[in-house]
């Protein structure tokens, strides 16, 4: 590729999506700090050492550590102590039990929902370059301790302090690309890490105009105690433009069409106040959140932030958002045993969000007629409840099963706010219907149907639904050719994270929402019922997926005359 191409492509990259910090990153390249200490686990006298493919049988004990390297290691039966896996998947079979933690160094775990796992798993995709003497593993001469930047390195791995000019979330049409700019500090201590960030927001999209619309800033402290597992408290100060529905895509896709497209496939408010948390953890599969914040939500207007293509186009206006002052009590519990969170083959995700707000409305934003009510003094208090729950499933080593249901709304206390609503249709939800759709009766997309003659949708078309409801399910095979592959080095595809292989992809989505009301067979629903199947919308559609980038095509099935919708995912669609 030519240098001026790799130039432009990094660049979309950095403006697309959030850098450092700021999302979890997919395990790809362990740190120096985690190749160390794989090989002092190798090396330690106690440590059982073989080659590739191994098995511990159902009725076997291995007592102690187990390392193996260059070939699958497959477990049914009980390790007492630690695993180290290097270049080698690990298997657990079905009453597999493993007390201590699984490190994995150029390879994936599978079969953790089905497993007895009392430690952390942590999996490294890129392959490991290391020498041997013997059975053991030694530093190649550039990991000599003496150097400067492992110096450095092991440094700031127990205590460091940045200057970091990041991204505070993607680019966007209220914002342009938002920057984060400030110090870091924090420390490991042993018994757990203490974290400090306190960074200034400027907002691009008016260019160097400095107003009180164009900053923000976000200040947050948080004490993990424990490592493998423990507890976080935290809090946070800040002034961020915050998204309606973040569940719909990425960030990084989200950017890269609003950058590339001329396209924002979000809606944003403004979040101003504080918010405290705790937070039990063990390891990457489970933690519960509790948080209590207080906020004033505002209006944001559209900018015109520059893009490549369609610049002189219109954007599509961001609806206006309710504006007011609101205590909000969260819960979050989230159970991840997927083998990889940004290319899961195997595994359960559950998400389960849970929100209790109150506050008082100073102004409302314009709905549709018939889809809320505002109270004369604006006090208002809800709940609302979203659960996601996937699974993914491999029947043969070359394909894959995967299922989601996905649902939310309202639960009692006065109607939701703007900001709370929920909507369905686009690329990251229901392909084969266009994102915003405005055609049809009743509106089962955005729940925004006008109930009177010349009534006309808010601008922007906000999302209204109260409650919403999706299940999708996609079926995944291997394609035995490698596109990218052929045009890298082996060792510096494997390390870039390319060389997952070409599938195909079929899938299909099923979908609506509606408000919560007096039932009308339509639109309005009471709160305890749902719509009949038959009113949900259905599509269909296939895809080819070349390693990280999908190309999908999707139709309608219960609107016929609706075109096919082509688009791209730069990650799997759940």
């Amino acid at each position: 590729m030519p240098r001026r191409w790799t130039w432009i492509v990094s660049s979309l990259a950095v403006i697309a999506g959030p850098v450092g910090a700021q999302q979890p990153i997919a395990l790809q390249v362990p740190s120096p700090e985690v190749v160390e200490e794989a090989r002092q686990l190798w090396n330690a006298p106690s440590t059982l050492r073989a080659t590739g493919p191994y098995t511990v049988q159902a009725s076997r004990v291995v007592t102690g550590d187990l390392g193996v390297r260059d070939g699958a290691l497959t477990v049914s039966g009980h390790v007492t102590g630690r695993i180290l896996a290097v270049n080698a998947d690990v298997h657990l079979t079905s009453g597999a039990r493993v007390d201590g933690d699984i490190l994995v160094l150029g390879g994936s775990v599978t079969g953790r929902d089905s497993a007895t796992i009392l430690g952390q798993v942590r999996a490294y995709s890129a392959r490991l370059d290391y020498l041997s003497e013997g059975d053991r593993l030694v530093r190649r001469p550039d990991d000599d301790e003496s150097s400067w930047w492992k110096r450095r390195e092991r440094w700031r791995q127990r205590a460091w302090s940045d200057l970091r000019l990041v991204s505070a979330r993607t680019y966007n049409r209220v914002e342009g690309l938002p920057l984060l700019l400030g110090p870091t500090f924090g420390r490991d201590l042993g018994w757990g890490r203490l974290s400090l960030d306190a960074h200034g927001v400027w907002r691009t999209a008016q260019g160097f105009t400095w107003n009180s619309d164009n900053v923000g800033h976000s200040i947050k402290a948080e004490v993990q105690v424990g490592t493998s597992h423990g507890v976080r408290v935290g809090g946070q100060q800040s002034d961020l433009v915050e998204p309606v529905e973040s569940w719909h895509l990425s960030d990084e896709e989200v950017g890269l069409a609003t950058v590339l497209l001329h396209r924002d496939f979000r809606d944003y408010y403004n979040e101003h106040g504080g918010r405290v948390y705790a937070s039990l953890f063990r390891g990457t599969v489970f933690d519960l959140t509790v948080s209590y914040a207080d906020q004033r939500w505002g209006d944001r207007r559209t900018r015109d932030p520059w893009t490549i293509f369609r610049n002189t186009q219109q954007w599509r206006a961001n609806p206006f958002m309710d504006e007011g002052t609101f205590h909000v009590l969260s819960s979050e519990l989230r159970y991840d045993t997927r083998n990889d969170d940004g290319n899961p083959r195997e595994g359960w995700y559950i998400l389960a969000d849970y929100e209790y707000g109150t506050g008082a409305i100073s102004r409302y934003a314009p709905a549709a007629f018939g889809t809320r009510s505002e109270t004369r003094d604006g006090e208002t208090a809800y709940d609302r409840l979203l659960v996601d729950v996937r699974r993914y499933n491999r029947p043969s080593p070359s394909t894959q099963l995967n299922m989601r249901l996905v649902a939310g709304g309202w639960l009692s206390g006065d109607d939701l706010p703007m900001q709370r609503r929920f909507s369905v249709g686009g690329p990251g939800t229901m392909a084969g219907y266009d994102f915003r759709r405005t055609v049809g009766s009743p509106d089962v997309w955005q729940c925004a149907t006008p109930a009177m003659q010349d009534a006309s949708y808010p601008i922007g078309t906000p999302a209204h639904c109260e409650r919403f409801a999706m299940a999708q399910v996609e079926y995944r095979g291997l394609v035995n050719i490698d596109p990218f592959g052929v045009l890298d080095e082996e060792r510096g595809r494997r390390r870039a994270g390319w060389g997952r292989g070409t599938q195909w992809v079929l899938f299909a989505d099923v979908g609506r929402g509606w408000l919560v009301g007096e039932s009308d067979g339509g639109l309005s629903y009471g709160k305890h019922s749902i719509p009949g199947l038959g009113t949900f919308r259905t599509d269909v559609g296939v895809g080819l997926v070349l390693d990280n980038i999908g190309v999908y095509a999707a139709k309608s099935l219960s609107d016929r005359r609706s075109p096919i919708n082509v688009f791209v995912r730069l990650r799997p669609r759940f």
